[in-house]
């Protein structure tokens, strides 16, 4: 049951709210704030950064700066304050967040939206010797060690190993944005390892087998029932005790809780998700809402974008509702279609047990990209324009043209295949 709002220590306008997070989930919350009131988010970067099109790094698709938004000007547009800094601490019981340095923020209501970070699962050697796949960094620095090694290859030569470690949503995504790259080349052997049975468990089987098929051509091995014992500096060791060479391995191996949680009381255990109430507040401490990646709801919720701007804005409504002793309504998720790329080869929307495929559903994902990110960049219309115009003609460039510029090339794009698993 939701619990009954409590009094505020101050009054609601002058009440100081602090968001932690930049990423969906926060910056929604943020924008979601009026402006008359008192709120600061506080992120380690000086960007959001659009994470489900970060696989169009490895490409070249898409570059760092299309992919990210300026969050001091957005925040100050809605009249809000921005600050930069690593998050030490969260003092529950003193109400105050440490940043590195030792500067400390005062709260009178608090959201927590920190995300995930990479999950290794005490894998020796990843972080040492794995590419993780978290952020805009991470998947240009992936995108620029492939060009690398492709520009030393000669033709003819043994093609060059690579290791994608993870056959889940973002593991599918990189090997598809390496074939769209460089598989005429023949410069790379890819081979997936995925611990689990199939690729994308959670999505319907037939999408591993449309995967498989759409690999077959090219030089790649998928395996799957595979566990990853250990990375080394160029090869990658299985529990089965077969061993494969690499000379990049790229870890798609999904998000971890991050420390903080556990540390301010928020999570029962280190690596847990902090458990909340319908409404979004802890379970822990009632002044605190949690939103994104960071909530572990009652009923299972996948790691979306969607539901993270989704959980931002109720959460941000709960926590003025909770100020002005209203009572808090419930998160509902609304369950939307997910869109699964594979590179140029095919686009995939799952909608329950329903899987459509199609080239040409690349443009539904382009168009979910480019919406979220209009609604999100708030720094002014001249802005926002520039940036749409520059997304458009890049998407052009790199997405449409190669898909049209021949009957063969059209006619892939309109063929679409429907299944039900």
């Amino acid at each position: 049951m939701p619990r009954a709002p409590e009094p505020s220590r101050r009054s609601a306008g002058a009440a100081r709210i602090l968001v932690l997070g930049g990423g969906f989930a926060g910056l929604a919350a943020a924008l979601a704030l009026a402006p008359a009131r008192r709120v600061a988010l506080v992120d380690r970067r000086a960007h959001f950064e659009f994470l489900p099109n970060i696989h169009e790094l490895v490409s070249g698709v898409k570059t760092p700066a299309l992919l990210r938004l300026p969050l001091r000007p957005i925040l100050a547009r809605r009249g809000h304050r921005f600050v930069r800094g690593e998050i030490r601490r969260i003092d529950l019981a003193g109400r105050r967040v440490v940043l590195a340095g030792g500067r400390a923020l005062a709260w009178d209501a608090l959201v927590v939206a920190l995300g995930g970070v990479n999950a290794t699962h005490g894998v020796a050697g990843a972080d040492e010797h794995a590419l993780p796949f978290k952020s805009v960094d991470d998947c240009a620095r992936i995108g620029r060690r492939l060009r690398a090694l492709a520009r030393g290859w000669r033709r003819g030569a043994r093609p060059i190993d690579v290791v994608v470690v993870g056959g889940g949503l973002e593991g599918v995504e990189a090997l598809g944005e390496i074939l769209r790259r460089f598989r005429t080349r023949g410069c790379f052997r890819v081979q997936l390892v995925e611990a689990r049975p199939r690729l994308l468990p959670e999505a319907p089987a037939r999408l591993d087998r449309l995967v498989r098929d759409l690999a077959a051509p090219w030089n790649v091995d998928i395996l799957t029932g595979e566990a990853v014992r250990a990375v080394r500096a160029r090869s990658v060791a299985l529990a089965s005790g077969r061993r494969l060479p690499s000379e990049a391995t790229i870890w798609t191996g999904g998000p971890a809780a991050p420390a903080l949680l556990a540390e301010a009381g928020l999570s029962p255990a280190p690596g847990t998700w902090a458990p909340a109430e319908p409404t979004l507040e802890s379970v822990e401490h009632p002044d605190v809402f949690l939103a994104g990646d960071a909530v572990r709801l009652p009923a299972p919720l996948a790691k979306q974008g969607y539901h993270a701007l989704d959980m931002g804005r109720c959460a941000a409504d709960n926590l003025v509702r909770r100020l002005e002793g209203r009572r808090l309504r419930r998160y509902r998720p609304a369950e939307k279609p997910t869109l699964v790329s594979f590179g140029d080869l095919d686009t995939f929307l799952v909608a329950g047990r329903v899987v459509a495929a199609s080239p040409a559903l690349a443009v539904a994902k382009e168009a979910v990209y480019e919406l979220v990110m209009a609604q999100l960049d708030r720094e002014n219309p001249a802005r926002r324009v520039r940036g749409a115009q520059a997304r458009l003609e890049q998407a052009v460039r790199e997405v449409a043209w190669p898909a049209l510029s021949s009957l063969a090339a059209l006619r892939r794009q309109l063929r679409l295949r429907v299944s039900v698993r």
